[in-house]
């Protein structure tokens, strides 16, 4: 059953500085250390970056959570085997889900020359 959608768009450029200073507090308490070191891996690390952050976003707006409740890193987006990206909730984003009843998080990254996006739908039990 559906519990909510999320999408989110952000322009790719916002993010150029934080890429240059991975130690910056916005890039810790935003990105686990899996997803930097899958975003580091790509030919174009800045859009990977801003994906994520723009998938983040969306996972909020379909659990239906403010930032006060789950922290960015709380959310990981990586990806399966054949590259689709998956979410994992961690610390207070899973016990939130939990509580919903949430079973299931997908979402879809996408990026463009100037801005990346996110859609997000959550269903529960």
């Amino acid at each position: 059953m559906l519990h909510g959608t999320g999408t989110d768009i952000i322009k790719i450029d916002h993010l150029k500085p934080f890429l240059e200073r991975l130690d910056d507090p916005f890039i810790q308490k935003t990105y686990t250390s899996s997803e930097l070191e899958l975003i580091l891996s790509r030919p174009t690390p800045l859009n990977s970056l801003a994906t994520r952050f723009a998938g983040k976003e969306a996972v909020f707006k379909c659990l239906g959570v403010h930032g006060n409740t789950v922290l960015l890193n709380e959310i990981e987006i990586l990806e399966n085997t054949v590259g689709q990206p998956t979410v994992t909730l961690l610390g207070k984003a899973k016990d939130t889900a939990d509580h919903l009843g949430i079973v299931l998080i997908s979402i879809s990254l996408s990026y463009d020359t100037d801005y990346a996006i996110a859609f997000a739908v959550s269903e529960k039990i």
